[in-house]
């Protein structure tokens, strides 16, 4: 069944984070195979301009601040947010409006939760558009969204006992949030939301196990290994310079602090530690002020690289990278764009990450909260260059191979020609509303 159009729903329409890179990557492939993808978002003041702009959802405070801990709300937006969060008909309202006039044949629902709520879901459902679900996170499961809190990783959620959000105030360290959050996943659950789902995209095993242990039937869940283009820089073919490169946001789950301690246990050797990510708030001051008194000029501070070839560039040219995660990551995109320029990668023993980085073959690993292992590893990249060339090399054939583009589109469209023909044989019967399993 040839696919003609696919609406894309994602909360940013503009670049915050690897959500958004694969968010705007897909769509770009999906018009290079002649498909129309029709995305739908919130109207934030950073949103890249697009057609479809008129369908997108209005923000409940407006202004330049697109992220929900960062705004300042009123108590009245501060109920619209939780609407949003629970189960907003102005979001269902306008998803049934680009429905009606443009007419998909199927729903690609990306990171979405909080800003458009699950009721899109009912207004594909109900209009005969079946839903497709990439999970970027561990939103269904986990109140927090990445098995994180209080500085340490935390899968207390795990299963049916939300309410220890609650308890542990996992979302933002506020009571109320967490309440929120905790009963809007009750509710969808016990409304079946999720079951309404034909399919859903797990980008590493251990999402799709996730989801298994939440009780969605295996026929359903899929592990697509999410692509990258393959980094041709003119960078690649420069010598390395002497580096090692983080790229990230600076929120203490993303190991930031553990990265500068491990790295400052090592003996100086003229290699320095470049921290891309620095967005001039109060934990980048208090991690400069660390890095001062432990590392002095041998640590460099640098803003987010928006700019995909000036990050690709930077990426070339370091000797390896980190990403020391401290929270259940999915599939950081870190990790892919040093693979795409050839450069191994050091990563936390944590959630998905093993399955991604095989230890000695794409990276090295070490064990989360070992600061003495860390900083071994750190010390045995610098003494093995042939060894770390050997592990880049790798990392770009797997590029090549298991992340390539074509692969992961043509998988992504048999999933939705088989979610359209399930469809098709099956009586148009809303699904029956039941909790998970889980």
């Amino acid at each position: 069944m040839a696919l003609s159009k696919v609406l894309v729903v994602n909360k940013y329409h503009f670049i915050s984070g690897g959500a958004e890179r694969y968010f705007l990557s897909v769509m770009e492939s999906f018009r290079r195979r002649g498909i129309e993808p029709i995305p739908l978002s919130v109207n934030y003041a950073k949103t890249l301009p697009t057609p479809y702009q008129k369908y997108f959802i209005e923000p409940v405070v407006k202004g330049g601040e697109a992220k929900i801990q960062n705004m300042k709300p009123t108590w009245q937006q501060q109920l619209s947010l939780a609407g949003r969060a629970v189960y907003s008909f102005e979001a269902k309202r306008a998803v049934a409006s680009v429905i009606r006039d443009q007419r998909p044949d199927i729903a690609y629902f990306l990171n979405f939760n909080n800003h458009i709520s699950p009721s899109a879901i009912d207004a594909c459902v109900e209009h005969g558009v079946p839903v497709v679900m990439r999970m970027s996170d561990f939103n269904l499961s986990c109140p927090a969204n990445m098995y994180y809190r209080d500085g340490h990783p935390c899968t207390d959620c795990k299963g049916s006992n939300l309410f220890n959000g609650i308890r542990h105030r996992c979302v933002h360290g506020s009571l109320v949030r967490s309440a929120v959050q905790v009963f809007a996943n009750s509710l969808h659950r016990r409304l079946g939301i999720y079951k309404k789902v034909s399919a859903f995209i797990a980008p590493t095993e251990f999402m799709k196990d996730d989801l298994l242990h939440l009780g969605f039937e295996p026929h359903r869940v899929h592990q697509v290994n999410t692509f990258v283009r393959p980094c041709e820089s003119p960078a690649a073919h420069e010598e390395r310079e002497p580096y090692i490169l983080f790229v990230g946001r600076f929120v203490p789950y993303k190991g930031v602090e553990a990265a500068i301690r491990a790295f400052c246990r090592v003996p100086d050797r003229g290699v320095r530690l470049h921290l891309a990510g620095d967005e001039q708030d109060a934990e980048s001051a208090r991690l400069k002020t660390l890095a001062k008194e432990l590392g002095g000029d041998r640590i460099v501070f640098a803003p987010f690289e928006r700019n995909k070839a000036k990050l690709h560039e930077l990426v070339h040219k370091a000797l390896f990278t980190l990403v020391p995660s401290e929270c259940y990551d999915n599939l950081p995109n870190t990790i892919l764009e040093s693979f795409a320029c050839r450069r191994p990668v050091i990563v936390t023993r944590l959630g998905s990450l093993p399955g991604i980085v095989p230890d000695g073959k794409l990276g090295l690993l070490f064990e989360y909260g070992d600061l003495d292992g860390f900083a071994a590893k750190i010390q045995w990249m610098l003494d093995h260059p042939e060894e770390r060339e050997r592990m880049g090399e790798n990392a770009y054939q797997a590029v090549l191979n298991e992340y390539a583009e074509d692969r992961h589109m043509n998988t992504l469209v048999d999933i939705f020609e088989a979610a359209l023909l399930e469809k098709k044989s099956s009586p148009a019967a809303e699904p029956v509303a039941e909790p998970l399993s889980a």
